[in-house]
């Protein structure tokens, strides 16, 4: 009889011990792109094709340091034995401003919001925590997330995720608002009669704006409140 025993990953450590490189967050998310699916894990072979890597050793030491790290489990023996430490979900990459641009992605931020319950996000979607008020006219409230499907064009009047590269930030600066283009460039519109919009000439917005996607979804979390 063939035992196969689970390497468990360690408690999870502080969250700069926890940090990944490009290529492990590669990995991760083709694990959870299969978790979402209801595929089985894929094999170390499989991870590497699908990541545009010919070695699996270096795939294997990779998934071993996502194994240390908290991020997986791995059932030794298994071919397909590397899984998810937490439930699969859309991965939370920051908070999003409704009012005056935030950093766009914040090292604090790594959770996952857990939508399996509730709607069938795609695999490429991801989550934003709104924070501000900017957008209350389309009932999107501060505490909100927003779900965002990743896309560098915008229709008019969708609601978008504008990026302003230049922005003192590592990342740039992100908000959340309705794009509009109007003559010699765009506008980013709130939904809050109290605040400007944001008015961008078409050289600046070429030089210094980008649309890092549109959103799909609101998400609001009910509290329930126990009942005598």
């Amino acid at each position: 009889m063939t035992t196969t025993t689970t390497r468990i990953s360690k408690p999870r450590t502080p969250r700069q011990a926890r940090k990944m490189n490009d290529t492990q967050a590669a990995i991760l998310n083709t694990i959870r792109l299969a978790a979402r699916a209801g595929d089985p894990p894929p094999t170390v072979r499989e991870v590497a094709h699908r990541i545009g890597k010919r070695s699996s050793g270096q795939i294997a030491y990779h998934l071993n340091a996502l194994v240390e790290k908290g991020y997986l489990t791995h059932d030794d023996g298994a071919s397909r034995g590397y899984r998810l430490t937490e439930r699969p979900g859309v991965a939370i990459l920051g908070r999003i401003a409704a009012g005056e641009p935030l950093d766009l992605f914040d090292d604090g931020e790594d959770r996952t919001l857990d939508l399996a319950t509730h709607v069938r996000a795609k695999p490429e979607e991801y989550a934003l925590l709104v924070r501000g008020d900017s957008m209350i006219e389309d009932r999107i409230f501060d505490g909100d997330y927003v779900l965002v499907r990743p896309d560098g064009e915008a229709r008019e009047g969708a609601i978008v995720v504008a990026v302003h590269l230049a922005a003192d930030a590592e990342a740039g600066a992100a908000t959340v608002k309705r794009f509009r283009p109007e003559p010699g460039g765009i506008c980013l519109q709130p939904a809050n009669s109290a605040m400007a919009p944001i008015h961008v000439d078409a050289a600046t917005w070429a030089r210094e704006w980008t649309i890092q996607g549109t959103v799909t979804a609101v998400y609001r979390p009910c509290p329930v409140r126990a009942t005598k």
